[in-house]
């Protein structure tokens, strides 16, 4: 029953949230963004239909090519070899702690730090993957760090109990299982450093990508989860593999590339012209396009706007107005354009 309660929602979310995460990426593309992508992302070309069938020919072709290339990166197979090795842990692991917690209730007896660990463990995997599955922020990597979390539980239980009273031993092994690998690991190496004598620490550079608005520590974590860790690597990135890696909305995926791509070419201006209006590279590219706008009423509401931005940025207009054209003009921020 443990290992059912731990399986189920893993199970349930490739029934349900699956699907449902692929359909939200589907469905944020139109047909334009996608072709966008694929030539962009995949250096891929289609032809240009003339007539409707053909057209319609080349869209389905674009849709069987896009889909299919969501479900090779993350479709549901990949997660069947994470499972399995989850399954195989947690099933030993359970039936060690049910014989134990049976013997305590028969006989009376104390539960030893090993099945206090393990139980530990099991509690923090499970609360976190009905948490995940409920968000559906779960890929495989976080299926194996839950096997990894229960697969040590017992030695680093043991090593903890170790520093203290044996009386204790249940009690601390139970509430280091519930803690995650990253507090294990700082706690560690603080133990480390005070017993050796040591001043190790974790690397305390700033963290480029939470500089961006709306982005936090949790959403920089799994971004940085996904191999991205300053502004640059964000900013051509790829917006879908990075959804789905990360799990994050694609939605909330394209605002913070689009900040990104900005960045680069604004750095700290950035924060000023979002008060006029220029968020990102998206915005910006809307800028751009109304500065060369037919419509007179646009046309001169754009630049009524770009000396003021300029001015409240302490940046000169000529420079401004040449770092939208660059901004516009990458192909990345194409993509956005189109995606949105």
């Amino acid at each position: 029953m443990l290992t059912v309660l731990l399986i189920q929602p893993l199970c349930n979310f490739l029934l349900y949230g699956w699907k449902r995460k692929q359909e939200e990426v589907n469905n944020s593309l139109s047909p334009g963004a996608k072709r966008t992508y694929l030539e962009v992302f995949w250096n891929q070309t289609f032809a240009e239909g003339k007539t409707p069938e053909e057209k319609d020919a080349i869209a389905d072709e674009i849709d069987k090519e896009f889909s299919h290339l969501y479900k090779r990166w993350y479709g549901r197979k990949r997660f069947i070899t994470p499972i399995s090795i989850l399954f195989l842990i947690a099933a030993f692991e359970n039936f060690y702690l049910s014989s134990e917690l049976i013997q305590l209730l028969t006989n009376n007896g104390e539960l030893s730090s090993a099945a206090a660990a393990i139980a530990g463990a099991y509690t923090f995997v499970t609360w976190d993957f009905f948490g995940r599955v409920q968000r559906r922020n779960l890929v495989t990597a976080d299926i194996l760090r839950g096997a990894l979390r229960m697969a040590i539980a017992v030695p680093v239980g043991f090593a903890f109990t170790a520093l203290i009273a044996k009386g204790l031993g249940p009690f601390i092994a139970f509430a280091v299982g519930v803690f995650p690998l990253d507090t294990i690991k700082t706690i560690l190496r603080r133990l480390a450093n005070d017993k050796l004598k040591l001043e190790l620490g974790a690397d305390t550079a700033p963290d480029q990508v939470a500089t961006l608005s709306g982005v936090d520590r949790s959403i920089a974590d799994r971004i940085e989860d996904a191999d991205i860790t300053t502004i640059p690597q964000l900013a051509w990135c790829d917006p879908i593999q990075l959804s789905m890696r990360s799990s994050l909305a694609f939605d909330y995926v394209v605002d913070i590339v689009s900040q990104a791509l900005a960045w680069v070419y604004l750095a700290d201006k950035l924060p000023v012209l979002r008060t006029f209006g220029l968020r990102g590279a998206f915005e910006m590219k809307v800028l751009s396009d109304d500065l060369a706008s037919k419509d007179q009423d646009v046309k001169a509401k754009a630049e009524a706007v770009l000396p003021v931005a300029a001015a409240a940025a302490n940046i000169p207009l000529p420079g401004l107005m040449y770092a939208l054209e660059q901004i516009a003009e990458d192909p990345a921020t194409h993509f956005l354009y189109d995606a949105s």
